[in-house]
């Protein structure tokens, strides 16, 4: 049974000109390109600087981190002491974040981008971890930014002892409801979730390329940004064949036209003597066609834990 985490928020709308409200918005996402660009030239400093309590501060009360081989966080107390475990198990030397795509729904911001840590710890005196990241803010009533959900991973295949807080070890916890559900929207999320599974059970490439928007960007685990459905469709064809098996557990933020979700997933292949299987976290915004049908519009994921092989 599926548990669910909703904020439900009224999306942006309006009756202006199309050439107008299309010239207002770009302004408004280059003004936020600025600000956020300016947030992270903080965050990279507090990272250097250890500042652990100035970096949870950004984080709204109720939100999902999801580092990459560990299990994900939802708790303020927990990413707290996430950060104090890391600065004291090693030292970050340098963290640049480089955005490459910010949208605005309704008063909420996603970000897109790739990060680079160079750091020492134990096992890596002189460690590098690099790849993407996906990050969506909520704007309260006075306009201050707080992050609801991270979703950050390495963007070429790295073994676990790469990341730089692997010493850390995390509590293992799960989502809980926070709100009354919609109805409507459970059954349109079942839906998708729904082809999506048989896509991937039928080992069908192509039917799970047709569940992304043609304009889609993929993050995925260990590989480079993926902008467009001439670079998506080859990565579905490559990674979807009939011995894979799938399942994932979702939490939903209702933007209107769009919905961001927050995903658990599990997966396999072959069987107990000859296979093995995968779990990890994935962040989602859905798009609405016109016909109200729901595609996947962005996508973010990794692993948070390394794959456990069967070979009896």
């Amino acid at each position: 049974m599926k548990l669910i985490r909703i904020l439900l928020i009224v999306m942006l709308a309006g009756a202006l000109p199309i050439d107008v409200k299309s010239q207002r918005i770009t302004k408004n996402v280059e003004a936020s390109r600025v600000e956020l660009e300016a947030i992270n030239s903080r965050i990279e400093q507090l990272y250097v600087t250890e500042n652990v309590n100035a970096l949870t501060s950004l984080y709204a009360s109720q939100f999902t981190f999801f580092p990459e081989y560990k299990p994900a966080i939802f708790e303020l107390k927990a990413l707290n002491q996430f950060f104090k475990d890391w600065f004291t198990a090693g030292d970050v030397k340098t963290y640049k974040k480089k955005i490459t795509t910010v949208e605005i729904y309704s008063g909420h911001l996603l970000e897109l981008g790739t990060f680079s840590f160079h750091y020492s710890s134990t096992k890596n005196p002189q460690g590098e971890y690099k790849g993407n990241y996906m990050v969506l803010w909520k704007s309260d009533n006075n306009g201050k930014l707080s992050i609801l959900s991270e979703t950050f991973g390495a963007d070429t295949y790295i073994e676990p002892e790469i990341v730089p807080y692997a010493d850390v070890q995390i509590e293992e916890t799960n989502f809980t409801a926070i709100a009354k559900v919609n109805k409507t929207l459970i059954t349109e999320i079942e839906e998708f979730d729904a082809v999506v599974l048989k896509a991937v059970a039928n080992g069908d490439g192509n039917a799970r390329a047709d569940g992304f928007t043609q304009d889609a960007i993929l993050l995925s685990n260990f590989d480079s940004i993926r902008v467009g459905m001439e670079h998506i469709r080859p990565k579905m064809l490559k990674t979807y064949t009939p011995d894979i098996s799938f399942r994932v557990k979702h939490y939903y933020y209702d933007l209107g036209e769009y919905v961001f979700v927050t995903a658990q997933y599990k997966g396999g292949w072959g069987d107990s003597t000859k296979g093995g299987r995968f779990k990890g976290n994935m962040s989602n915004l859905l798009k609405r066609t016109k016909n109200g049908k729901l595609l996947m519009h962005r996508q973010a994921g990794n692993r948070d834990s390394k794959l456990v092989l069967f070979d009896n």
